[in-house]
């Protein structure tokens, strides 16, 4: 089955700025062109008007704060043979667990991995309720994400070993065609940074793609979850976004053993 997970976002840290940046991220035509057309809908909503229809119901209701949007994404196995149009429409059939709730949903072909976004307005445009995620409710949204699965007949991660030493080979075919893992680290640092409307957005659009991130005041670095091997630095003092400025300043640290 596939692997859905939420984005943590630190409390008091989402704005509008904050929801705007992820949705202008998430519906890049470069990551989500397939045969010519963008892997692009909306659930109750307009991808062309979203963030508009998100703040339009907010404001109906008077909740234009705290908790602005949920970000989910749906990932499926690492290789696997999966249809990009059939990933998206699982993940269109997986957002309609939220009621009454517009969602953007948005599949992303460009990593080695397909993988769906999904952002979700936190009011309920029917009811102005705000949408709370329990634990009750994420079982019943894993149930139903293992149900969708199945009837659509999509690949299941199998167990892996965690590579401790060396490039994996995926990482390995990769370097050869002439993207290796740091340059994949530090594209989607660029395009993140690109999008964020500040640290924290940034840390959090770079979990939505599986990366770790620890920024101190004098470096930054960011790390695949799976491989701790593979991590990418930029070390120089600097506010929020002057460090982006300038990507030819980036060193390679190794991981610790």
């Amino acid at each position: 089955m596939a692997i859905v997970h939420f984005v943590n976002y630190k409390r008091g840290t989402q704005s509008r700025a904050a929801m705007r940046g992820v949705m202008l991220y998430v519906m890049q035509k470069m990551k989500t062109t397939w045969e010519g057309a963008p892997l692009v809908s909306g659930i109750n909503c307009q991808p062309q008007s979203v963030y508009d229809d998100f703040i339009n119901t907010k404001l109906l209701y008077h909740k234009d704060g705290g908790v602005m949007f949920y970000h989910m994404v749906q990932s499926f196995p690492k290789g696997a043979a999966v249809d990009p149009q059939q990933a998206h429409e699982a993940a269109r059939r997986l957002a309609e667990y939220f009621d009454g709730c517009e969602v953007l949903v948005c599949t992303h072909v460009d990593r080695e991995h397909i993988h769906s976004h999904c952002v979700i307005n936190s009011v309920n445009f029917e009811t102005g309720k705000k949408l709370h995620m329990a634990k009750e409710q994420l079982q019943e949204l894993m149930r139903r994400n293992d149900a969708i699965c199945q009837e659509m007949g999509l690949p299941v991660f199998e167990a892996t070993t965690q590579q401790t030493r060396g490039m994996g080979g995926a990482e390995y075919h990769t370097a050869l065609k002439g993207q290796s893992w740091k340059l994949r680290i530090m594209n989607t640092i660029d395009e993140c940074m690109k999008y964020a409307a500040d640290k924290d957005a940034f840390v959090s659009l770079m979990a939505s793609e599986g990366y770790q991130v620890r920024w101190e005041s004098t470096r930054m670095a960011a790390g695949s979850r799976t491989n701790p091997r593979l991590r990418e630095s930029r070390q120089e003092a600097f506010p929020w976004p002057r460090a982006v400025k300038n990507p030819a300043r980036r060193m390679l640290i190794p991981a610790s053993r």
